[in-house]
């Protein structure tokens, strides 16, 4: 896997990052700074009602755990509520910043197929805050900057081009993140088993790949290498 000195991850929620979970493990131990900006407090995810005042406070502790379990070097959190991200003017001025500020060589965004609203606005915001971000103004939020590559790293069915990366050694590791979402797995108690699975993934032989679509506005000026193992 080809890896990066900087990347940032969009998600709606707290562990929506953990879809890509192999390669932000792959990207970190090779030292690249992976930078999470989760846009909700994910104050809707409980399945008790005594969690109701708690939920988001528990899975901020939650999203610290994923944090270390993966490697990632900073989380931001924005404060939105849960099942309230919108495309409004104030939400993409403050991402707008974050690009600016951290200023990453690949961003990693949300697609537009997925029933949760939360994740189909991150998408219909992406467009708009890449370009803005790399224009002269707003300038009381950073300097311009234009991010070189983005990616769809979920809700994307049907889409292409695409990338497809085997992380089958941090698979384990994913599974781990995956679990210790606690009130997650209360809430999904089958994701146990599927991580379970997961988790023995390698030991018997085999394989977890991660597919990320290629934003329609990225342009590359070569082609890209051959996959491995191609026909010269």
């Amino acid at each position: 896997m080809r890896t990066l000195d900087r990347i940032m991850i969009w998600g709606a929620h707290p562990d929506d990052e953990i879809i890509m979970g192999g390669t932000i493990a792959a990207q970190a131990d090779a030292g690249c700074e992976v930078v999470v900006v989760t846009i909700s407090r994910g104050d809707a995810g409980y399945c008790r009602p005594a969690w109701a005042q708690t939920i988001a406070d528990q899975r901020r502790e939650e999203a610290a755990a994923c944090d270390r379990i993966l490697g990632i070097s900073e989380r931001v959190f924005l404060g939105w509520p849960d099942q309230g991200v919108r495309h409004d003017w104030e939400l993409t001025r403050r991402l707008i910043e974050q690009l600016r500020r951290h200023r990453p060589q690949a961003l990693f965004t949300l697609g537009p197929h997925d029933r949760n609203r939360d994740h189909s606005a991150v998408h219909e915001m992406t467009d708009e805050i890449v370009w803005q971000a790399g224009e002269n103004i707003l300038a009381d939020y950073g300097e311009p900057y234009s991010v070189p590559l983005v990616f769809i790293y979920h809700g994307h069915e049907g889409m292409g081009p695409s990338i497809e990366v085997d992380v089958t050694p941090w698979a384990a590791r994913k599974a781990e993140a995956w679990l210790s979402q606690t009130t997650q797995v209360e809430m999904l108690p089958r994701i146990r088993e599927r991580m379970a699975a997961l988790a023995r993934t390698q030991q018997e032989g085999g394989t977890d790949t991660e597919r990320f679509v290629i934003y329609p506005r990225v342009v590359f000026s070569d082609f890209p290498a051959l996959p491995e193992g191609a026909d010269a």
